[in-house]
C-alpha cells in the first residue's frame, strides 16, 4: 500500500473556490442584516460542505485497487481486466462535465471528451493527469507525481 498526494489545485479551481467562499460570506452577512432570509443563507454553506467533502485529497495504491481519498466517502476503483494507464498532460482539453463538479474544490464526476469518451474524473487540476482504463471504464486522476504513481499502479496488478 502506498499513498500519493493529489496535485495542487490549478488556477481555475482556486478562483472558483475562492469566489464561492466569498459569495458564501456575503450571503451570511446579508442574512444577519435581515436582507436575506436565514434559510436562504443556509444553502451556500451546505454546498461548500458537500463539495469539500467529495474533494480529492490523494490516492492509495493497493494490490489490484486504487482508492481515491476524500473527506467523505472515498472511492475504490478495481484495477481489473486489461489495465492501461498513461500520463496525459492535457486530459481536460475539450472535456465537458456531464454530472459532477467542474472547479469548486477540484474536478470530479462524469465527464466526456472526444479523445477519452465518457470517463470519471477524480482530479484537482485540468492538466497533468493519469488516464486509467480498467474493467471497461475510464478514470482520470491527478497525483502530484504522475511518473512514480504510474510505476506503483502498474506494479500493483502484476
Amino acid at each position: 500500500m502506498e499513498d500519493f498526494p493529489a496535485a495542487p489545485y490549478d488556477t481555475t479551481s482556486k478562483v472558483i473556490t475562492g469566489f464561492v467562499v466569498l459569495l458564501t460570506g456575503f450571503f451570511v452577512v446579508l442574512s444577519f442584516t435581515g436582507r436575506l432570509p436565514p434559510y436562504a443563507m443556509a444553502l451556500m454553506p451546505v454546498i461548500l460542505t458537500v463539495t469539500w467533502g467529495f474533494s480529492i485529497r490523494g490516492y492509495t495504491v493497493e494490490p489490484g485497487i486504487l482508492v481515491v481519498n476524500r473527506p467523505f466517502l472515498g472511492k475504490t476503483i478495481r484495477l481489473e481486466g486489461d489495465l492501461v494507464a498513461e500520463h496525459d498532460p492535457a486530459w481536460g482539453k475539450g472535456a465537458v462535465k456531464v454530472a459532477g463538479n467542474g472547479g469548486l474544490f477540484g474536478y470530479y464526476g462524469t465527464f466526456r471528451s472526444v479523445r477519452l469518451g465518457q470517463f470519471s474524473a477524480y482530479a484537482t487540476t485540468l492538466k497533468n493527469g493519469v488516464v486509467i482504463r480498467a474493467g471497461g471504464k475510464t478514470f482520470v486522476v491527478t497525483p502530484e507525481e504522475p511518473g512514480m504513481f504510474l510505476t506503483r499502479l502498474t506494479e500493483s496488478v502484476c
